[in-house]
């Protein structure tokens, strides 16, 4: 009987919430409570991968030196089955073509690299702060890669 008692008190109120919020005015609305869900990993990485694609497609529309527009693709590295997205700009690219840089340590060792990769960051970061709308994608761009770095750091400290 007490648990009838209960349901029926429930019921009362849950029908008339909408009745009392049809008397009052905008100003006094109901509050809304929104609950998101926690996306998976592999959501993040695909977010990541979309907000990389359409900074670096701006930034090349921007640019005016081919040689230093970006190209992404997606590689798993060696031993792993998990891709991640590469982009490289177009000078580094020939330079793996041509068999100058054969490893990842050859990019840090090799000093006509390392100037034209200076260049490509000032190239970037200027055009960055003279374009809002390629601000606007380096910040979401951003944002989604912290998104993946702190989720990757609580489950390593779980």
């Amino acid at each position: 009987m007490k648990q009838t008692h209960t349901l029926w008190a429930l019921l009362v109120t849950v029908l008339a919430l909408p009745i009392a919020a049809a008397g009052q005015s905008d100003d006094e609305a109901i509050e809304k409570i929104v609950v998101t869900g926690q996306k998976s990993m592999s959501e993040l990485r695909r977010d990541l991968w979309k907000y990389e694609d359409e900074f670096y497609s701006l930034y090349n529309q921007l640019n005016d030196d081919n040689n230093y527009d970006v190209r992404c693709s997606r590689e798993a590295p060696t031993g792993s089955h998990i891709k991640t997205q590469v982009c490289r700009p177009n000078f580094l690219l020939k330079a793996i073509r041509r068999g100058d840089i054969t490893r990842t340590k050859d990019l840090a060792t090799s000093p006509v690299i390392a100037e034209e990769m200076a260049t490509f960051r000032e190239k970037r970061d200027a055009l960055i702060v003279a374009n809002p709308d390629l601000y606007a994608a380096a910040v979401a761009f951003s944002t989604a890669r912290t998104r993946i770095a702190a989720r990757s750091e609580k489950a390593s400290n779980n």
